[in-house]
């Protein structure tokens, strides 16, 4: 049954029901066709030869019948209602067809054509007029350019594709967003025997998105795991909470997906730190692990998770048993258990002895557990039931080599037993081939996942550790603080309506101060006596930092004076700073003045920022500043709003968080301090929308408990 939460996103994001779409009554196939080899025919066949309990209508004005189904010239001839629409015609016929069928009742249509954005030009203007048509009507359309859809419930055994016939009836449901991509996968499937319960290949996404068809088979019983292909997401907050919902609670489906286009296309347009980083496939990876998404490389990885998920026991942790025959492929698993962030069982002291009693003294009774070469199904019964009923194992992997004295088939048999009793995950390695063939049968028939190599095996199990952690997770809103939005807004609109997009640095600390962040003491001083005044009001040393609407890079024309200990310091500084900007930018040039700034003391520098995505949203980035940021790269990615447990996992997400805590005599840093920054700032851009990216740079972080202090900070903002 569906959680409750689900549900009632469902009724937030759907506008209609998308169960018509698969498991329609009718099916109306406009550009059906008798020419062999043709889309139109081999969607007619599919869905004729594979037993679609329904009616269709095979529609095409040029021929009366269609393997054996009177054709109709037009939809008009249709004497019935049509739940679903199948349209495979040339693209700048479709919109007409669609708004003929909706003119007639029809709401569900998938349209398998090309020649829309994919194309440009033209086909763009004609995906939007699709859409705007959608929208005017309320319609759900599956693609275009897409494969089609599959419902394999025998109560409707639906195949509305021209792939190669239906696939097998089983427990995951596949939404893929390449059409070419799909057949492979159905057809790499079937060679290894996994089924399908629904499948959707939705193409371009004009009225249905990859959330809706998420919803749609998290509803589904007969789906037990979700599998995904996408190359591009969108409505990035929305795709997070719909995961969210899916992944949690009693009835959480796992959702495992390959996202491919692995660039950093669109970096050098940046302007930030933040902006300049956000292109690269780490933020990918931080969207899917923030949507609770477990994210494969390859369609093997990906059907290698889903085999363990069809069991549907989850491990109550990470430690795991192992019971081998052969001390190699133990040593393999147990570098991959390792490798893949488990742990191997440390067997109470009634399993050591149960294992001592009953196995020979040649055995290994430490984890793994090698029952040797010659052992028979009664060796690795006693084992598997000594090791299984361990309190510390959370799941077991049994390994198997085919030696001379190995009966397979009776081992297999244990294993099943094994699972079917002792209530904790069991997967099986039979390693080889061709002859373990006849126990890998009796496994799969039996609902025990089984793996050709422990590598293999050591990975889709930590696939389900770590989805059976996040599963219990509990979902936390993101924390609200008091802020002046009001007035930060008001200082957006000023410097928007003054033409200024980039914010200078005064506005920039202004807008952070309103935010509750710590900022550095700072006062703004329009002459020299107004500068040693206001470094005495602050205390010395104070930093001077020049301060006009279009003067952005300080350091460049000499615009940064740093360390003036005494008022001579203070005056000379602010007359040669003045003097030397104007020097270097013209005598012109419009100044406001000096930013006097308390000199801080030396702590960790930080470097928290914030790069609006087009497709996804405000992505927020953390990572330590120096060569950690510029040169290593070491920064972490999420996409805001975000919670405490979020905040808390991207500093410790990156390599060199270590450096924060205690550390060759180093003092830990104020890590809660940094993560009450990144939740201000979460609200801040979710907030103001018109902040397109900025940084903070430096954050700088004193010892546990003495805080932390915005240095500098630079906002751009966008009109839109």
């Amino acid at each position: 049954m569906i959680p409750s939460a689900v549900i009632e996103h469902a009724s937030q994001t759907q506008a209609v029901n998308l169960e018509p779409l698969f498991a329609p009554r009718s099916v109306a196939v406009v550009g059906a066709s008798r020419t062999t080899g043709s889309v139109g025919n081999a969607i007619i066949t599919n869905l004729i030869y594979g037993g679609f309990t329904g009616v269709v209508y095979p529609v095409n004005p040029k021929t009366k019948s269609i393997l054996g189904n009177r054709c109709v010239k037009t939809v008009e001839e249709i004497d019935d209602h049509v739940d679903l629409g199948v349209i495979v015609i040339p693209a700048p016929q479709i919109q007409a067809a669609v708004a003929t069928m909706a003119d007639r009742g029809t709401r569900h249509f998938v349209v398998i054509s090309a020649g829309f954005k994919e194309v440009g030009g033209e086909g763009v203007k004609r995906e939007n007029d699709l859409r705007a048509l959608c929208q005017e009507r309320g319609l759900t359309i599956v693609g275009p350019n897409c494969l089609g859809i599959i419902n394999t419930d025998p109560a409707v055994s639906l195949n509305a594709t021209f792939g190669r016939g239906m696939p097998a009836p089983g427990p995951f449901g596949l939404i893929s967003q390449s059409g070419a991509l799909c057949t492979a996968l159905l057809d790499y499937a079937k060679g290894v025997g996994i089924g399908f319960s629904r499948f959707v290949s939705f193409g371009n996404k004009v009225a249905v998105r990859e959330t809706d068809l998420l919803l749609a088979l998290a509803a589904d019983p007969l789906t037990k795991a979700i599998l995904m292909y996408v190359e591009e997401l969108s409505h990035g907050q929305e795709f997070i909470e719909t995961c969210h919902r899916i992944t949690h609670g009693p009835n959480a489906k796992p959702i495992i997906a390959i996202k491919t286009g692995r660039t950093s296309e669109g970096a050098a347009a940046a302007a930030s730190h933040t902006g300049s980083l956000a292109g690269s496939d780490e933020v990918y990876d931080a969207v899917l692990a923030q949507a609770g998404v477990l994210r494969v490389d390859s369609v093997k990885e990906l059907f290698d998770c889903a085999e363990v998920f069809e069991d549907q026991t989850l491990p109550n942790g990470k430690m795991t048993a192992v019971v081998t025959n052969a001390g190699g492929p133990g040593i393999m698993a147990t570098d991959a258990c390792i490798r893949s962030g488990m742990k191997l069982t440390r067997f109470q002291e009634y399993t050591l002895k149960s294992l001592k009693y009953q196995l020979p003294a040649a055995a290994s009774l430490k984890n793994p557990v090698d029952v040797i070469g010659d052992a028979k199904h009664d060796r690795y019964r006693a084992a598997l039931d000594a090791v299984a009923a361990d309190e510390g194992a959370d799941q077991v992997l049994v390994i198997v080599t085919p030696q001379t004295m190995t009966d397979v088939t009776q081992i297999a048999e244990v294993i099943r037993d094994t699972k079917g009793f002792c209530g904790k995950p069991v997967v099986a390695c039979l390693m080889g081939l061709v002859d373990v063939s006849a126990g890998v049968k009796i496994l799969r028939d039996g609902g025990v996942p089984t793996f050709a190599f422990p590598e293999d095996a050591m990975r889709a199990m930590s696939a389900k550790c770590r989805f059976a952690a996040w599963s219990r997770r509990p979902l936390e809103a993101p924390r609200r603080f008091e802020v002046e939005r009001d007035a930060v807004a008001r200082i957006l609109d000023e410097e928007l309506a003054a033409g200024r997009p980039q914010l200078i640095e005064l506005k920039a600390l202004e807008v952070f101060r309103r935010y509750g962040f710590p900022v550095v003491p700072y006062e703004l001083a329009r002459t020299a006596d107004e500068a040693v005044a206001a470094a005495t009001r602050i205390g010395l040393p104070v930093v001077l930092k020049i301060v006009g609407p279009k003067i952005l890079h300080k350091t460049d024309v000499g615009g940064v004076k740093l360390n003036l200990g005494d008022e001579q310091a203070v005056r000379q500084g602010y007359a040669d700073m003045i003097a030397g900007v104007r020097d270097k930018l013209g005598a012109d040039v419009e100044i406001w003045g000096v930013l006097v700034q308390k000199m801080l003391p030396k702590g960790r520098e930080i470097i928290l920022g914030m790069s609006r995505d087009p497709r996804l949203g405000p992505l927020l980035m953390f990572g330590l500043g120096g060569i950690y940021t510029e040169a290593l790269k070491d920064v972490a990615f999420r996409l805001a709003p975000i919670d405490e447990r979020t905040a808390t996992e991207m500093i410790g997400s990156i390599r060199s968080h270590k450096l924060l805590l205690a550390f060759r005599g180093e003092p830990a840093s104020d890590v809660p301090a940094v993560a009450d920054a990144l939740l201000r700032l979460s609200q801040l851009v979710t907030d103001h929308p018109r902040i397109s990216e900025l940084d903070v740079n430096p954050l700088i972080v004193y010892a546990q408990g003495k805080g932390a202090m915005v240095a500098d900070a630079r906002v751009i903002l966008t009109g839109n």
